[in-house]
Order: structure tokens, then sequence, then C-alpha cells
């Protein structure tokens, strides 16, 4: 099954510098993470795949999940991971917190959608360390407010 990842942002001001090749890289690690996912084909249908927004959310202080929402033209099943932005912008290392947050975020949206989190356990502590020290994760360097 294929996972996409992209990234949206409603409030002025309330985002994080996730790269478009982050996004690209994420994807292909939490597609190959989502191989025992014989209940979202049941839930969803055979040709499905899963989509994975990024946005942040101001007086929260866990991730909050919106979704699924289903678009059968596109055969897609889109869930929303709102991060804590005031928690991850005060962190000491943002975006070690940031990735904290999403990962913990997208193991409910596998849980929600019917797939194994498992092999996404095992990967996480590589996933938030890749994004965290390559540079090309990320538009600009973190922190985002000196």
């Amino acid at each position: 099954m294929k996972v996409s990842v992209g990234q949206i942002y409603i409030k002025p001001g309330v985002s994080f510098p996730f790269s478009h090749r982050m996004q690209i890289w994420l994807a292909g690690e939490l597609s190959s993470a989502a191989n025992d996912s014989a209940e979202f084909m049941k839930k969803y249908g055979t040709d499905f795949n899963l989509v994975v927004r990024i946005s942040a959310d101001t007086q929260i202080s866990a991730p909050q999940i919106k979704g699924p929402t289903i678009f059968k033209r596109d055969k897609d099943v889109e869930f929303t991971v709102f991060l804590p932005f005031d928690t991850i912008a005060s962190a000491a290392d943002g975006c070690r917190a940031a990735l904290e947050h999403l990962v913990t975020g997208i193991r409910s949206v596998f849980q929600q959608a019917g797939i194994d989190p498992g092999a996404l356990d095992e990967k996480r502590a590589f996933l938030i360390e890749h994004i965290c020290t390559e540079p090309t994760m990320l538009k600009t360097p973190w922190p985002l407010h000196p």
C-alpha cells in the first residue's frame, strides 16, 4: 500500500519547516511500514491509499487526528495530524519534539486506519534521527523562533 505525506497549515504563522524532500522520504518509509494492512483493505478497498497531512494548531498539548476523509475518485483515505505548535516551539529541541509528536500521531492514524503499527514502532528512532540530522529534510534550520 502506498502512503503519501503532505502539509497543510491553516493558521498564519503556525507551521513547521519540513521540506518536500522530507515528505517524499517519509512517505516511502511509511509505505514500507504499512505492510500489514489487511484490515485497511477490508475497510476501504484494495486499491485505496493512505494520505497523511501534517498540520499544526495552538492551544493543544498532544497530536490531534482529524479524519478519515475518503476520496472515492482518487481512491485516497486522508487523515490530518495536528501537531501541538506551542509545545514544540518552546521545546529545547523543536525538531525532535515535532517528530516525536508526528510519529505518535501517525501511529494513531495507522491504528484508526486498520494498519498494524509494529513496523512503524521499530522505525521510530530512525525516522526521528534521520529527519532531524539530514539537512535536506528542512527548508530552513530549526529553531523556528530564536
